[in-house]
């Protein structure tokens, strides 16, 4: 989670694109807008929220991974939660489970081999390293949305595929598939540069040329699901996350007191004990 940058994913949805209307929330006409005008209010409203969670099941070819996440801009909060399964050799490894919170800076992880099972605190920073703006932050947390909503805008064939019900949300479903190549030269203001080179880079990583991508965008132009998938040289990769609760406390709570060591005097302690030939992770 030192990444407050984040890695994105999802799914291109085949099929022909169908001319439709919308219910606009809150009362009965019809929201004729074009899916381009629909993302980009979707991205300007999730900007705008200061809140929400995000479940993400990732599959990868060498292995899976989902995860809970949670955060608030206003107080700078984050929390996830993931399990993890890895193939090495053709073999299926035990199951990883991966739990860390951040509070502004600061990084809280747990591992119950390593101090005690305590909390370790450690800075999200390198030394002497300025934080970054505000701007510039994508938190692990908001799992791959920004992106998705960034990326979406500028596919050549991003289209409305139909109306869909994804828990209980009555929501739009849009799809477009983006060629890294067109993305990298991508000079709009959909998407930021710096979150449109990592995408690219990211991606090409995982020897992908294209990737699908569908977002279901629900009420109030807030986005309740998304999905990426593509097909490259090291196999098929593909994400699908649902978000919830856009606004509401996330429940947060930062370890606090005896629970936390911070990572230099865990340090410190192994030295120690490693000096006195004791076992150092005891």
């Amino acid at each position: 989670m030192k990444a407050i940058r984040i890695r994105t994913y999802v799914s291109a949805a085949a099929g022909t694109a169908l001319a439709l209307s919308l219910t606009a929330c809150g009362g009965g006409k019809e929201d004729t807008r074009d899916p381009g005008a629909v993302l980009k209010a979707a991205a300007e409203k999730t900007a705008g929220t200061n809140s929400y969670r995000t479940k993400r099941q990732v599959t990868e070819v060498n292995g899976t991974e989902r995860g809970e996440y949670a955060f608030s801009r206003e107080p700078d909060l984050a929390e996830r939660r993931t399990w993890r399964t890895t193939v090495k050799n053709g073999k299926k490894e035990p199951e990883r489970f991966d739990h860390a919170m951040s509070e502004g800076r600061t990084l809280y992880t747990r591992d119950a081999k390593i101090a005690g099972g305590r909390w370790m605190s450690s800075s999200l920073l390198d030394e002497g390293e300025e934080p970054p703006k505000p701007e510039d932050v994508l938190k692990t947390a908001e799992g791959s949305l920004p992106k998705l909503l960034g990326v979406l805008r500028t596919s050549k064939d991003v289209r409305k595929v139909g109306r869909e019900t994804v828990n209980g949300h009555k929501a739009t479903h849009f799809a477009g598939t983006v060629v890294l190549a067109d993305l990298a030269a991508y000079k709009g203001d959909a998407i930021r540069g710096w979150i449109r080179d990592l995408y690219v880079e990211d991606h090409r990583k995982d020897g992908l040329d294209k990737v699908g991508i569908d977002l279901w965008i629900g009420a109030d132009d807030l986005p309740v699901k998304g999905a990426e998938h593509g097909k490259g040289s090291k196999g098929e990769t593909g994400v699908t996350e649902e978000y919830s609760d856009f606004g509401a406390d996330p429940g947060i709570r930062i370890p606090k007191g005896k629970d936390v060591i911070t990572h230099e005097a865990w340090l410190r302690d192994i030295r120690d004990k490693a000096s006195r030939g004791l076992d150092p992770l005891s």
